[in-house]
């Protein structure tokens, strides 16, 4: 654990968080606003949106959700949304971990915050177990398997309480940073 977060926090600039935050950019406006993303898909299906977007759901619920795309935005979902977000998590995962490790390297306190630094590379593994679990259901509408659900739901949640807490890092080491800044004038 030393070792990886050493190099990231040494390899950290603030070119690469910019260059991560371009990427990020990119990544989010085509899945949520693009043609070939959320936006093209709530077109598709008259406003039906897609379970990453739940916190949590039954296999009730689940059901229903993919009912309601209708077999084109079952398909749209399965092969332009799903295929988005396997590159999307790993941008953001950049970018927040870029974050944290350059906030970081400036303060004092290394040692005491390298644990955060997993933070966001925990919430885009739980985002691929989540998509895993997606594409599954999809596949097998209308009968889903409630463990695909099961773990999709689960995983969906721990994917938005790990990248809340990303953001929430990012936040607490940006007021600790700025303290220390303020307190060595």
């Amino acid at each position: 654990m030393t070792r990886f977060s050493d190099m990231v926090i040494n390899k950290i600039s603030w070119k690469k968080v910019v260059l991560f935050s371009v990427l990020f950019a990119i990544f989010f406006l085509l899945i949520n606003f693009s043609g070939i993303g959320v936006a093209g898909l709530l077109r598709i299906t008259g406003g039906a949106n897609i379970l990453d977007f739940e916190f949590g759901y039954t296999y009730e619920k689940a059901y229903n959700m993919l009912t309601a795309l209708g077999a084109e935005g079952r398909t749209f979902y399965i092969t332009k949304i799903l295929p988005m977000d396997y590159p999307f998590p790993f941008t953001y995962m950049l970018l927040y971990t870029g974050f944290i490790a350059l906030l970081i390297k400036h303060t004092k306190q290394r040692k005491l915050y390298v644990f955060l630094l997993f933070t966001p590379v925990l919430a885009m593994l739980f985002d691929w177990i989540e998509n895993i679990g997606i594409i599954v259901m999809l596949n097998s509408y209308p009968n889903l398997p409630v463990w695909a659900v099961t773990v999709a739901s689960i995983f969906g949640m721990l994917k938005t309480v790990f990248t809340v807490g990303s953001i929430a890092i990012i936040g607490f080491l940006l007021i600790i940073f700025a303290y220390s800044r303020i307190r060595r004038r």
